[in-house]
């Protein structure tokens, strides 16, 4: 694979340069651990002393390397789950900002992709930045309509590098992969995927926007939250217009409190916005840190920056609401459970992990619990059984952690479990109200219906696997075709079953309102009460003659 690298004449002299900067911030070692000291020895770079820890070396060759690698840092960041605290909290650290283009740089292609010098469309444009990242530039203006606004403008050049990187970063995950067992866990093949899609995202605006008018229209009846408001016809990829908010990122109380604003208010505003998005909407701001996050006057909490936002499928909502919910009632099973549910372990120690759910119960105390620390704790409880978590869920949890901690900054005595509980106890309610249990009882019947119609399927290929896969057993072909037979049969009657009891399940609610009788006597209970015990005695018939 890394011939393959080699022989990419066009990413060559990236290459050269990713390896030159890795090396004079003396990352050698770091290399040999991913199996790619190849690249060093191909590569004579000077070497320079630098006794930085560590994980501050990487931080800063990450930064120098440019967008790419400054993401695959922050998204590394949220891998509580695979990596150590002295690695994400430096990596947390990543600076995101970069020193601002003259306007010369920009204005070439801001022409091209308005059609027109933005002083002959906007009523009034500031060429000095507003401010300036890896991505993207931001400078103010104002509309012919009057509105106050800001523009993002994507840093001329950066796509081309963007996409060599990550051609090369897929041949270093798959290199990885193929070399080092003890690495694969990590999924670096996946990781560089998640990257890819959030780089593209990133690299197209109108994403962005999308997401921003999505939130906007979400919170349009509020008067306690502030989404800044998109500018469609404004909007390309490598450019975007939205509303300007007159505001500052959240500060800690006492500035706040000097500014007129009530941080207790700020905070709780601020949480129930963000469960609101969970639970409502099922889309969040999945990087809510202070600069994203701002206090308006009047107490009013703002949004920004929707350039990385996390869907929730019902699913993945339903093992939220049960886990947060055995967070905040300190019930070890359920978190148990979870790890279980979400972990894709071979050989789970069910006892060790209960073990681990009741000791990271322990490590929250008797005090009152705090969520941005007890999901960091059981981030490092899945490290530390080696459960790496779907990239969906870290993100999610990077994203309550984040947010947790800018809602502490503004109300160093704000509870969010205490906000949690009564939402987490009526969602749980409205989960299993008549209509939601209804309809679950009809969608686990079409399951099983399902279920029952691929099972032969599924047993032939068991068998199949038997015949041709890594099992060694001493059956003759002549016995495993009797098995086969057999368990198939088996399979039938199950099936039959089941599609009996789904059927069952899904009618009896119904056929119960008819209110049907004869002489006096409910006839459907009746019927269900015979069409039971008929089943019962058939079953038991077929296993007795088996």
């Amino acid at each position: 694979m890394l011939k393959a690298i080699m022989a990419t004449a066009r990413d060559r002299a990236r290459l050269q340069e990713i390896t030159g900067v890795l090396v004079r911030y003396g990352l050698q070692d770091l290399l040999r651990l991913l199996g790619l000291s190849a690249l060093f020895d191909k590569f004579s770079v000077g070497k320079t002393q630098d006794a930085r820890p560590l994980p501050e070396r990487l931080c800063s060759a990450l930064e120098e390397l440019g967008p790419a690698f400054v993401k695959l840092g922050q998204i590394l960041s949220t891998r509580s789950d695979l990596l150590g605290p002295e690695w994400t909290d430096a990596l947390g650290q990543l600076n995101t900002s970069a020193s601002p283009l003259p306007w010369s740089s920009l204005e070439a292609q801001v022409v091209a992709t308005l059609g027109d010098a933005p002083h002959n469309l906007f009523a009034w444009f500031d060429e000095a930045p507003l401010a300036s990242g890896s991505m993207a530039q931001i400078h103010r203006a104002r509309l012919a309509e009057g509105d106050e606004v800001v523009v993002k403008i994507q840093r001329p050049g950066i796509e081309p590098t963007i996409r060599a990187d990550l051609r090369l970063l897929h041949y270093l995950a798959e290199t990885i992969e193929q070399q080092s067992a003890s690495l694969a866990r990590f999924r670096p093949a996946m990781l560089v995927r998640y990257l890819e899609n959030a780089l593209h995202q990133e690299l197209d605006f109108s994403y962005e926007a999308a997401n921003g008018e999505k939130m906007f229209q979400n919170f349009a009846d509020s008067e306690e939250v502030v989404i800044p408001q998109i500018y469609q016809a404004w909007t390309r990829p490598r450019l975007m217009v939205q509303a300007f908010l007159r505001a500052a990122a959240p500060l800690e109380s006492r500035q706040l409190a000097s500014a007129g604003l009530d941080g207790s208010v700020l905070a709780r505003r601020g949480a129930e916005a963000f469960i609101k998005m969970l639970f409502d909407f099922r889309i969040y701001h999945a990087d809510p840190h202070p600069g994203n996050v701002m206090a308006l006057a009047g107490n009013r909490v703002g949004f920004i920056d929707f350039g990385m936002v996390g869907y929730l499928s019902e699913t993945r909502r339903s093992e939220l609401l049960s886990l947060l919910y055995a967070i905040s009632e300190r019930d070890a099973s359920g978190i148990a459970d979870a790890l279980i549910a979400w972990s894709d372990g071979d050989a789970l120690n069910i006892t060790e992990l209960e073990l681990a759910a009741n000791y990271f119960l322990q490590k929250q105390g008797s005090r009152t619990l705090q969520l941005g620390k007890a999901l960091t704790d059981m981030l490092a409880t899945a490290r530390e059984f080696r459960l790496p978590l779907p990239p969906d869920l870290v993100l999610l949890f990077k994203a309550l952690i984040t947010a947790d901690g800018v809602l502490q900054s503004m109300d160093p005595q704000f509870d969010i479990i205490a906000i949690l509980q009564p939402i987490l106890k009526k969602q749980m309610l409205q989960r299993y109200a008549g209509f939601a249990s209804r309809r679950r009882m009809v969608m686990l019947g079409n399951r099983l219906l399902d279920s029952g119609d691929t099972l032969p399927q599924t047993l032939r290929l068991v068998i199949q696997r038997l015949r041709h896969g890594r099992l060694h057993a001493d059956i003759n072909v002549e016995n495993i075709s009797q098995l086969g037979k057999s368990l198939e049969r088996a399979a039938s009657t199950l099936a039959l079953a089941i599609v009996l009891a789904a059927t069952v399940l899904a009618l009896t609610p119904w056929l119960i309102r008819l209110h049907w009788t004869l002489f006096g006597i409910p006839v459907i209970p009746v019927l269900l009460c015979l069409c039971g015990v008929g089943g019962s005695a058939w079953l038991i018939r077929r296993l007795w003659m088996r």
